[in-house]
């Protein structure tokens, strides 16, 4: 275990994690890319099962910001009991979780491909996609609950070595199991979702060996039964806040998406467009939000408040100028990179007028995630739930709502986001230099 004065590597630890959202990201394109041959059909199909599958992705991203705050601090402290503990405790709660929202999702698998309003054979492979992906989920979030165990220890590099091995594995053998290369059968979309299901199962095999033999930094022990409750208690506590904070991210953007979608299909196109551009820089904030949680906990950990600030303000530094930097390509080249994505002038012109707003929003962003990241490390996971519910919620949902209630044109919609980040970027900043995330929350 390296030693808790040293100096914390924010970009040591950020550039993997930045590496395996990209590497989430583009494998996502890569997907929809292979069944793109099956048509519309199973095009429609992977995207509404991806998005039943990215909420549960959400509610374990929320899960391990609470498991970072205390996973982090027991190893700041080179506590290896709580350590081993706390990654237990994470792995049993994550199953928990995705149990009971898998057996949700399958059994109402039909209900969801209804709500997105597809019929025919769209309906039955969206259907036969939702529920062979969930039926394999758990592997899916043993992934993430690990390698956001291993980041809270300072190792992201494992983590990104495994998302790759798995990438490397499902993408070849979901398009051999669409199509039916190699002899393989031929199943369609449904040989999609298989060869997604066990491509995260070699995955799960993988961590799940390395830690059982000790060769991870996290140790594998066993926990003593009397503080189990205790310590759930203590994980659930930090923990839920931040799996609901992604629920009200989830829902205010469904919310928001239905208000644009009301102008036009140009509108709703354009927006999805500019947000995918930008989709760059909303890794990288994660990245630093993921590194800033890890080594403010650790710092504290190490009885180190000082050094916990001075991580936050590290981070912001560097998540500011790289964002910002970002934010001015896109607003410089809006024209250009919105024509490369599709021809059609309307949609154009509204991807140009998004990718402004966004571009401007790009250093406001920069304090959301990376404060908001250093917060949920020391454990108040409370803030960013009230920030993102005002600036999403009250803010620009309210002002999107108001906005098309007067007759505006969809780019003053557009423009609800600055409202939203302004909102959520003051909350933040006030909070993390008032210093009250320093004590009291674990």
């Amino acid at each position: 275990m390296p030693s808790n004065t040293a100096k914390p590597g924010i970009l040591a630890l950020a550039w993997p994690s930045i590496a395996v959202y990209l590497l989430n990201t583009l494998s996502g394109l890569a997907v929809i890319k292979i069944v793109s041959d099956l048509g519309t059909e199973g095009v429609a199909a992977v995207t509404a099962g991806t998005r039943v599958l990215f909420i549960l992705h959400a509610l374990m991203m929320g899960l391990g910001a609470g498991a970072t705050a205390l996973i982090a601090r027991a190893w700041g402290a080179d506590d290896r009991q709580n350590l081993s503990l706390y990654t237990n405790l994470a792995m049993a709660t994550g199953a928990g979780v995705t149990l009971v929202f898998s057996a949700l999702a399958i059994t109402l698998a039909p209900l969801i491909a209804d709500f997105f309003g597809l019929v025919g054979q769209t309906r039955s492979n969206t259907v036969s996609y939702i529920r062979w992906t969930q039926a394999l989920s758990l592997t899916f979030s043993v992934n993430i609950v690990m390698g956001t165990a291993l980041r809270a220890v300072g190792d992201a590099r494992t983590p990104l070595y495994i998302a790759l091995f798995v990438q490397l594995v499902y993408l070849p053998l979901s398009a051999a199991l669409t199509y039916g290369w190699w002899g393989l059968p031929n199943w369609g979309i449904t040989g999609t979702a298989i060869g997604t299901a066990i491509g995260f199962s070699a995955g799960c095999v993988i961590f799940i060996y390395l830690w059982l033999t000790k060769r991870l930094a996290i140790p594998c022990m066993a926990s003593a039964p009397g503080r189990l409750g205790a310590e759930f208690r203590r994980l659930w506590h930090v923990a839920y806040p931040a799996m609901a904070e992604q629920g009200v991210v989830q829902l205010a953007l469904f919310a928001f998406l239905w208000l644009i979608a009301g102008y036009s299909t140009e509108a709703f196109a354009a927006y999805g467009i500019g947000l995918s551009l930008l989709s760059v820089t909303m890794v990288i904030g994660l990245g630093f939000s993921i590194a800033g949680s890890a080594l403010v906990g650790q710092q504290l950990g190490a009885k180190n408040p000082e050094g916990a600030v001075q991580v936050g303000y590290r981070s912001l530094k560097l998540a500011v100028i790289t964002m910002a930097f970002f934010g001015a390509l896109a607003i410089i080249f809006a024209r250009p990179l919105a024509a490369m994505m599709i021809d059609e002038p309307e949609v154009i012109r509204l991807t140009v007028v998004f990718l402004w707003c966004l571009g401007l929003a790009q250093p406001l962003l920069a304090v959301d995630f990376a404060l908001g990241g250093a917060l949920r490390g020391a454990g108040d996971t409370r803030f960013p739930l009230l920030s993102t519910f005002c600036g999403f919620v009250l803010t620009r949902i309210g002002l999107a709502a108001l906005v098309k209630a007067l007759g505006l044109p969809v780019e003053w919609v557009f423009a609800t986001l600055l409202g939203d980040y302004i909102v959520k970027a003051s909350m933040v900043l006030w909070r993390f230099r008032s210093r009250k995330w320093l004590t009291g929350y674990l």
